[in-house]
């Protein structure tokens, strides 16, 4: 009777003389850290870690590897978006890899600044184009954010943003 093979054993057999290059192995290490990196700075930004806590996690990493560092800059970079708070993501940006964020800063306020005056020109193109159509009245209020013409402007605004940051 023939001998039944485990998935383990099968694996084993056809992978034996398999060998990894420092190429793989290095990518392979990156992403690992790309990949945990990730997660912590998710955590902070979901609230369930504090800038401390990333800060510990970093160390640690940090002495090991010294990609470590632009890694998590590049994760923070990445988690800034300007329609919400950012105080966590920017004070983990100062505190823990030691880095200016006054270009942060000014970039945010450049951006929110933008978005109200092309709000601004938005809803009054709109209550054009409703009192042309015979909705007029001090009641009548436009409806920006169901704009399409918005919406694609508000994505270049946003990209022009995340441009500005790197």
């Amino acid at each position: 009777m023939a001998k039944i093979k485990s998935t383990l054993d099968i694996v084993m057999e056809r992978t034996r003389n398999l060998t990894i290059t420092q190429e793989e192995k290095d990518a392979l290490r990156r992403k690992e850290l790309l990949d945990r990196v990730r997660g912590w700075v998710q955590a902070l930004v979901d609230g369930k870690s504090s800038v401390s806590d990333l800060r510990s996690a970093y160390a640690e990493e940090a002495a090991q590897d010294p990609e470590a560092r632009d890694i998590l800059r590049g994760e923070l970079l990445g988690h800034i978006d300007p329609d919400t708070d950012i105080d966590r993501v920017l004070d983990a940006y100062t505190d823990i890899l030691g880095l200016d964020g006054g270009h942060i800063v000014e970039a945010v306020a450049s951006y929110r600044s933008s978005v109200d005056t092309c709000r601004g020109e938005q809803r009054e193109r709109l209550r054009g184009v409703l009192a042309a159509s015979g909705v007029a009245g001090s009641a009548v209020l436009p409806n920006v954010q169901a704009d399409p013409e918005w919406e694609a402007l508000s994505i270049r605004l946003k990209e022009r943003f995340r441009k500005s940051l790197r």
